[in-house]
């Protein structure tokens, strides 16, 4: 595994024999003697390993060993250490802190360091893996297997953040109902197959035409919560009425026929409203009366 490696020690000739060493065998190496211009580099580029001395001027291995890990605790870090009493007691401390190893100075032995190297890498790499897997899962959790938005629950998760900074810093925050017109029709007619393609079609076009800071979920059944941070009633009513006349203007094309695609909205904008259950209540409300009014519409609840 070729990676690249950051060298950290005030031993000039160390460093020059280190980076032979270790390009030699394909790393791409970086020696720094200063700890504290090291730690700039950790910020600017990415590395898969950190050797560093234990004791240096202005900042020890210990101290750069914790902003390592507090950095990325996937890379890797090995310590070198003279025997003195002192000295290998606190590389032993180190590697109860999370150090991956640590070597005896003066280096006799560069197999020793590769061998170290090696292990090191394939630490990271696994951490890597096991990091990047849970990403994923918890995406996988997060997210609504048909249609791609938010789940429910973590729609919540997030929509109650944004209830917290609303209130705590006074900025609006406004809530859209989106109910697909008839879907059950559409399923009895067209197929259960065309509606899940529908309810995918519609939140496709709810994400594309919503802002990034703004949360789209799938609320349940055919209808969809979308959270517009920092957005007045009457923003939050032009965007609504932006998405009912783009969702009525993009037929999609099913089974080669057109399947016409409507959808009636309910606005709450900013009101007094303590927890999330009363945002999306009031919006809920006022999806109703779109419903009740014809459909194909959207309504905005009461000012409170």
């Amino acid at each position: 595994m070729k990676a690249n490696i950051l060298v950290i020690d005030d031993d000039q000739l160390l460093l020059a024999l280190l980076e032979k060493v270790l390009t030699k065998v394909g790393h791409t190496v970086t020696t720094v003697a200063d700890p504290e211009c090291a730690l700039q580099l950790l910020d600017e580029k990415g590395f898969d390993l950190v050797i560093t001395e234990i004791i240096m001027p202005k900042l020890s291995g210990i101290k750069v060993l914790e902003m390592v890990k507090a950095l990325d605790e996937t890379i890797e870090v090995i310590i070198l250490t003279a025997t003195e009493e002192g000295r290998f007691e606190s590389a032993i401390a180190a590697l109860r802190l999370g150090a991956s190893d640590f070597l005896l100075k003066p280096l006799r032995n560069m197999d020793e360091l590769l061998v170290a190297v090696e292990k090191a890498l394939e630490k990271r790499k696994l951490a890597v893996n096991v990091r990047q897997l849970t990403e994923s899962l918890e995406r996988m959790r997060n997210t609504d297997f048909l249609t791609g938005v938010s789940t429910r629950r973590y729609f919540f998760e997030r929509l109650s953040v944004e209830l917290m900074r609303s209130r705590r810093y006074a900025k609006p925050l406004s809530c859209l109902l989106v109910d697909i017109d008839h879907l059950a029709q559409i399923n009895s007619t067209c197929g259960v197959p065309c509606g899940d393609q529908v309810l995918a079609h519609v939140a496709r076009l709810l994400v594309a035409a919503t802002r990034a800071t703004d949360i789209v979920g799938r609320y349940g059944g055919e209808e969809f919560v979308i959270a517009l941070p920092e957005t007045s009633r009457e923003a939050a009513q032009a965007t609504a009425e932006k998405l009912r006349k783009q969702i009525a203007e993009q037929r999609l094309r099913f089974g080669g026929k057109d399947v016409e695609v409507t959808v009636s909205i309910g606005v709450a904008g900013p009101t007094e409203a303590t927890t999330v259950a009363d945002l999306v209540a009031q919006a809920s409300l006022a999806l109703e009366r779109a419903k009740r009014e014809g459909r194909n519409r959207i309504a905005v609840g009461s000012a409170c």
